[in-house]
């Protein structure tokens, strides 16, 4: 929220209006600031429920194939800590879920290719991956619930049935009983979530989770997250639900160490600025004389950037609001509604990138 009010403050460079979904986008989460999380209380509540040992790493190494993606980290993952982590693209973000995921499911048999997972014994352990399972097509969704349980246990004397949850994840009553194989790919992805938190685990581990979920089910599913007691490792580019839903936040920047951010994503953004800076070859010696021009020269690109990816954003803001009118209007044509959610979900992907380089651009601008 920070850096969205950084944004609606600063304004954007040569012109005289800032786009109108920001400004919205922004106002919404000023007036909507959640109460802070009671973390102490949760964290109690966890240790009751898992104990001391959860996940401790020992000089672990993971591989994915030959290429080594994290060598000689030792990290503990204790009773109610909920981490954010992020990272370059393949630095081992998904191969480290995996690697603790191989050895809870297998009774801590599947260890690393070096090193030691230990698992704690109450583990119950949830993990979304990227992949939607797939269900028998004529399964209708609430049945798809009750094959886990009819009720759940969501903490702090928090019950909901079957019924009740699938509503906050945006399946009505009607809905409810649509068969599986006429659902959207987002709603097959919210039917996936909804399926682990059924079945009450005690650790959450949630790789992309925002992805094919709609504003209001993941308004829904940071409000039942920030307030679930458990331990819980979140992989996510959507910044404010890492922000949101975590206390502290690790990072996978490619040179096979796990590091702690204590400044958040913010640092990860500073660390990542001077990774491409460094990548850089060195200027020759003969235009020394000119660096004395060139934070000005960064400036003025910087600027242009920001004018260009604006620009951009305010297209694909056209083209997602075509989009959803389209969906809307061919509700019952469920190849067509497929094909333009894929789309959706393309253009998504399109104005996430940008919107991470805009904060980038931002603090030389």
């Amino acid at each position: 929220m920070r850096k969205e009010l950084a944004w609606l403050r600063r304004g954007a460079p040569a012109r005289t209006s800032k786009p109108r979904y920001r400004i919205e986008a922004a106002n919404e989460l000023i007036a909507d600031v959640p109460p802070p999380r009671d973390t102490s209380e949760l964290m109690k509540f966890a240790s009751a429920r898992l104990g001391r040992t959860v996940f401790d790493l020992e000089d672990v190494t993971v591989q994915a194939g030959p290429k080594v993606l994290l060598q000689h980290v030792t990290w503990q993952l204790g009773p109610g800590d909920r981490i954010g982590l992020v990272g370059v693209n393949g630095a081992g973000k998904t191969s480290l879920l995996r690697a603790l995921a191989d050895a809870a499911t297998s009774g801590g048999d599947q260890q690393p290719v070096a090193g030691r997972v230990v698992v704690g014994k109450t583990v119950r352990l949830a993990y979304l991956s990227q992949d939607v399972t797939e269900l028998p097509p004529s399964l209708r969704v609430l049945e798809a619930v009750q094959q886990v349980r009819d009720r759940v246990d969501l903490g702090k004397g928090r019950e909901m049935t079957a019924g009740q949850l699938c509503e906050q994840f945006g399946f009505g009553k009607e809905k409810q009983w649509t068969p599986v194989g006429d659902l959207s790919g987002g709603e097959r992805r919210r039917l996936q979530l909804l399926r682990l938190l059924m079945d009450e685990p005690n650790v959450l581990f949630l790789d992309e989770p925002t992805n094919d979920l709609d504003i209001e089910t993941l308004t829904q599913l940071e409000d039942l997250l920030d307030g679930w007691p458990g331990s819980m490792i979140v992989i996510s580019h959507d910044r404010f639900f890492i922000e949101r839903t975590t206390d502290r936040t690790f990072a996978l920047l490619g040179d096979s160490a796990l590091r702690m951010l204590p400044r958040g994503i913010d640092e990860y953004l500073e660390r990542r600025a001077r990774m491409v800076e460094a990548a850089v070859p060195a200027a020759p010696a003969a235009a020394s004389a000119g660096a004395r021009e060139k934070p000005a020269a960064d400036a003025r690109a910087a600027k242009k950037e920001l004018q260009r990816i604006e620009r951009q954003l305010d297209k694909i803001a056209g083209r997602e609001s075509t989009l959803h009118t389209q969906i809307a209007d061919n509700a019952t044509d469920f190849e067509k509604v497929a094909e333009l959610d894929a789309k959706l979900r393309e253009l998504a992907g399109e104005r996430d990138e940008l919107e991470m380089r805009w904060l980038e651009l931002a603090e030389d601008a």
